[in-house]
């Protein structure tokens, strides 16, 4: 098709051109913002999509030109339309493009969410708790100061599920968590590792300042019943506690945060045992006062 053009002369045709181009390079620079709204969206790639929000900037540029480069006195008002057709898309692009990036962002902190937590409690699952607790580690090495777990058991939790129901239970899991969390400092962690058994990450706390939070979330259970469907629950744990203390020829050895996970995992988890043997409903480990 033949271009239609205008000269100087017709003030119509010069002021459809300039309208069309202006209108193009406002859709342009729409386009750009557009882009540069969506770049929080796009983690790790955050660099290359400000090239692309620049770039779009730039070609704002070629959209004013022609308005002022007349090139003797002639106006094309196909380029303008081409131009304003290509900027509505680019505009029709990035809202799209914007509106993915979000979905997908979302999508990505679900899928998050659901590999780190334990749906039911809210609270950490075991993996996310591990892998924190091995970066807790590795800190008190740099620092030289102690950390401490508690390895907290629900009594009797089969009674539970057996005599009300597993919806009571599940009512009874997430309680406790909710009084775990409301019990402990920001710093501290809590995740469920299975069943009716919790830990507790303590950092920077030595073994009597364990077993004495350990001591308060003991009795914050046993003094006040759970309310649930199958009416006032009381409900009691069992905890053992276990101390780190950084010692400076760990920091050489290779897979140390490791090893120290599993030792300190064991040390808890036998001073539960202990705990559990000695009539439940207390407090066991190191620091802990003989009963």
């Amino acid at each position: 098709m033949a271009p239609v053009r205008g000269t100087a002369n017709n003030g119509f045709m010069v002021s459809l051109v300039a309208v069309t181009l202006s209108a193009a390079a406002a859709l342009q620079l729409i386009a750009a913002l557009l882009a540069l709204r969506a770049m929080p969206h796009t983690g790790r790639y955050r660099f290359t999509w400000i090239a692309v929000s620049l770039a779009l900037a730039l070609m704002v540029q070629r959209r004013l030109t022609p308005l002022f480069d007349h090139r003797g006195g002639v106006y094309d008002l196909v380029d303008a339309l081409y131009a304003l057709a290509i900027s509505a898309l680019l505009v029709f692009g990035m809202f799209g493009l914007d509106r993915l990036l979000r979905v997908l962002r979302a999508k990505e902190e679900n899928l998050l969410r659901l590999a780190t937590t334990d749906t039911l409690t809210g609270l950490a699952n075991r993996r996310s708790l591990l892998e924190q607790l091995e970066r807790e580690l590795r800190r008190c090495d740099r620092s030289g100061k102690p950390l401490s777990i508690l390895m907290v058991d629900l009594d009797h939790f089969k009674e539970v599920n057996d005599r009300h129901g597993h919806a009571v239970g599940d009512a009874v899991l997430a309680e406790v968590a909710a009084r775990c969390r409301a019990r402990l400092r920001a710093v501290d962690l809590c995740g469920r590792i299975g069943g009716e058994e919790f830990v507790v990450v303590l950092p920077e706390s030595d073994g009597a300042g364990a077993a004495a939070t350990a001591q308060r979330l003991c009795a914050d259970l046993a003094d006040r019943p759970i309310d649930t469907a199958g009416g006032p629950l009381r409900v009691t744990i069992s905890i053992g506690v276990g101390t780190y203390a950084p010692r400076s020829r760990d920091l050489t050895l290779p897979g140390a945060a490791l090893d120290r996970t599993q030792r300190l995992l064991q040390q808890a988890d036998r001073a539960l045992y202990g705990a559990k043997a000695r009539g439940r409903n207390r407090v066991q480990g190191e620091g802990v006062a003989a009963a």
